[in-house]
């Protein structure tokens, strides 16, 4: 398994916020929409917005009572749309659409129905008013796309977007940004490695242009791109273009983490992390066995895949006694987390024993 493999796998593990990582993009006009005077529905609405925000924003509550607050608001408002579909219509696929990110997040291949039915609906009504709904159109193809792994739900999306950033840049210039590295991202895995870098370099250039203006919105999605461009620079051998974007990447995050720490110093981890594909740095170790002591059950897959790749570079570099002890420790946890998830976690406590099996005993 290649050190970017390692790196990205145990990424995968980590329950994060999908609208930051993935790029799906949530509805949040819903409410905004006209003709909601109804009490019953000003309940629903509020019922509503709670458990979406527990579902994106992170709160404690469990993902089936946020799933319970929105199911029962897309009841609600199927019942009000049998009488006012005009008003209603785009409320039910307003509230499809971020029922298919919850489900995208939970894995639950419901999310294809849910999204589908909010794209049909959007085009029927982008039909009428396109000015108002194509935008809707393109959220939908792109959440859609990522959960498909499509590239032509994403194109036509991007294509959308282009032509909305015609007519109001500032508005729709973020959206272009985040479907144009979705595409990054797709094609990146499909090897088409010259795309992906068109994508990502024109994702990133706009990301620094708005960070310039509001970097406080904008400027964690500079570092994003750069590792994401670092990834495809290190499949190529392009090892000093990589080295210098995950770098600026590692110094934005740090800039971040001095601000707000709980929420960056894991970056700083991830980033260092990557720069050790490079060259030999045990500061991420120590930084993720710090995150480990106050949170052990998120932050130890990282630990073990950056215990993975620095024993192959202590490898590489003829350091086989320091080598065997990091692929031993990281084999010893990847067997705690098996017990616990084999499906996930089994694979990686194979990959580990390989590495091992090229020491003499």
């Amino acid at each position: 398994m290649g050190l970017c493999n390692v790196v990205l796998l145990a990424l995968a593990t980590l329950r994060v916020n999908a609208t930051i990582l993935t790029g799906v993009v949530k509805i949040g006009e819903a409410a905004s929409f006209p003709a909601l005077n109804v009490t019953a529905v000003d309940q629903v609405q509020t019922r509503y917005r709670i458990a979406l925000a527990d579902t994106v924003g992170g709160t404690q509550n469990p993902p089936e009572q946020s799933r319970s607050g929105i199911e029962e608001a897309l009841k609600t408002y199927r019942d009000l749309a049998e009488k006012e579909p005009e008003t209603y219509l785009p409320n039910i696929a307003a509230t499809l659409n971020d029922l298919g990110i919850l489900d995208t997040d939970e894995n639950r291949i419901e999310a294809r129905k849910e999204f589908e039915e909010a794209l049909k609906i959007y085009r029927q009504l982008a039909h009428k008013k396109p000015d108002i709904y194509m935008r809707y159109v393109a959220i939908t193809l792109n959440n859609l796309g990522l959960f498909e792994g499509a590239g032509n739900r994403l194109e036509e999306a991007l294509k959308i977007y282009r032509d909305l950033v015609h007519r109001d840049r500032a508005t729709y210039l973020p959206y272009l940004a985040t479907t144009l590295n979705n595409l990054g991202i797709l094609d990146s895995g499909k090897n088409r490695a010259n795309k992906a870098r068109e994508e990502y370099a024109e994702s990133l250039k706009i990301y620094r242009e708005l960070a310039q203006k509001e970097p406080d919105s904008y400027l964690l999605y500079v570092p994003m791109i750069l590792n994401n461009l670092g990834f495809l620079d290190s499949a190529q051998n392009r090892r000093d273009e990589a080295r210098k974007e995950v770098s600026e990447a590692l110094n934005i995050y740090r800039e971040l983490a001095q601000k707000d720490p709980e929420a960056y110093l894991s970056h700083v981890a991830i980033a260092l992390n990557n720069l050790g594909i490079f060259a030999q740095d045990q500061n991420h170790v120590k930084i993720y066995r710090g995150l480990t002591e106050k949170e052990p059950e998120p932050y130890l897959p990282y630990v073990a895949a950056t215990l993975v790749n620095l024993g192959i570079l202590e490898r590489t570099q003829d350091q086989p006694e320091e080598a065997r002890k990091a692929f031993e420790e990281a084999l010893n946890i990847y067997k705690s987390l098996a017990k616990q998830d084999p499906d996930q976690f089994s694979p990686f406590v194979e990959e580990v024993k390989k590495h091992l099996k090229n020491f003499p005993k």
